[in-house]
């Protein structure tokens, strides 16, 4: 996944980062260790003082939503939670929960967390980018500092003509996601701009803009 959102630098400057780490007494992985399932961050929004909000995606794999939910709901650390079906095995919606140690280091590194994906051996995967290898150096003796054992997976500059702003790609892949693009359509363009608190005419044209990067894309790699 390659993104782009910090003003006022190129973005041939910076390099995305997959890190494996260990997370502990976090939501999402206290959830998967106890049900076989993916659980996909897809976004993260702060609010409140020390809240955030998780955008999240979960691969049920024939697991009941109604108990996923009430698990997560228990999870010392969270504070509310809104998840719904999307079909039979994926759910996705928003958990709000306190920052936790992993939220605050990528916050005072400076590095930008793109996904955070629940793996088979109790660790997270997530996909980050920063500014340089120093900013990710950092983030990494934090983690090392609270024992999450960071790992890193895969290291990649991130080329300018390769981008989506983080806004376009998580806007369209929310709409993809949500039905948007389906015949006929599963969720309107209104329902779209209300989850991401824009107007619809806004919403639109960064569908638009989103759509007109990808498809440069995919022509030009012919």
């Amino acid at each position: 996944m390659i993104t782009y959102c910090i003003v006022g630098r190129k973005a041939r400057d910076m390099i995305e980062a997959v890190l494996s780490i260990k997370l502990y007494g976090i939501w999402h992985t206290e959830v998967a260790k106890r049900f076989p399932i993916e659980v996909r961050i897809l976004d993260i929004i702060p609010f409140g003082k020390d809240g955030i909000q998780d955008l999240v995606e979960i691969k049920l794999n024939g697991e009941n939503i109604d108990e996923i939910k009430k698990f997560i709901e228990s999870v010392d650390e969270v504070d509310e939670v809104n998840i719904e079906h999307m079909d039979t095995s994926k759910a996705i919606g928003i958990v709000k929960t306190r920052m936790c140690y992993g939220c605050k280091a990528l916050l005072e590194c400076d590095c930008f967390l793109i996904s955070s994906v629940t793996t088979q051996d109790e660790r997270v995967e997530w996909t980050l980018f920063a500014s340089n290898r120093d900013k990710l150096r950092n983030l990494v003796n934090e983690l090392e500092k609270q024992d999450a054992q960071p790992k890193l997976v895969k290291l990649t500059s991130i080329k300018e003509d390769e981008l989506l702003t983080d806004r376009q790609e998580r806007i369209v892949k929310t709409a993809y996601d949500r039905g948007y693009y389906d015949f006929p359509k599963r969720i309107g363009v209104k329902e779209l701009a209300e989850m991401f608190e824009v107007s619809t005419a806004t919403l639109s044209e960064i569908l638009r803009r989103g759509q007109k990067k990808i498809i440069e894309t995919y022509f030009e790699n012919q």
